[in-house]
């Protein structure tokens, strides 16, 4: 067991909480953002998972307007729903696509 001293023990700890500040904060979320529209092959399996929980919340609300656009004969109801259903039901079936990305390169040296 190696001991650290207490000023390697505060780097450790001030390096791990470099994206609470502002420059950090903001590049961790261009990150985020660029997983999530344009997935990344080489993503963990919690990541993942967690990009497929996002996309089925999207889908389930595509899924409740298509049965609100089925259920109501009313043209006003139906084109309110179809416009946000269509729209999460696109941003659904993106990430649900971003989530099931692999690298090629590697799953064909396996």
């Amino acid at each position: 067991m190696s001991h650290k001293s207490e000023a390697e023990q505060i780097r450790e700890i001030e390096e791990k909480q470099r994206a609470t500040n502002w420059p950090e904060a903001l590049q961790a979320g261009r990150s985020v953002d660029e997983f999530l529209w344009k997935g990344d092959p080489k993503a963990k399996p919690i990541q993942r998972a967690g990009l497929a929980v996002f996309a089925t919340m999207f889908l389930s609300l595509f899924a409740v307007s298509v049965v609100v656009v089925i259920a109501k004969h009313d043209w006003t109801v139906t084109l309110v729903a179809l416009i946000p259903g269509t729209l999460s039901g696109i941003a659904g079936f993106r990430l649900l696509r971003n989530t099931f990305r692999h690298d090629r390169h590697t799953r064909n040296q396996r």
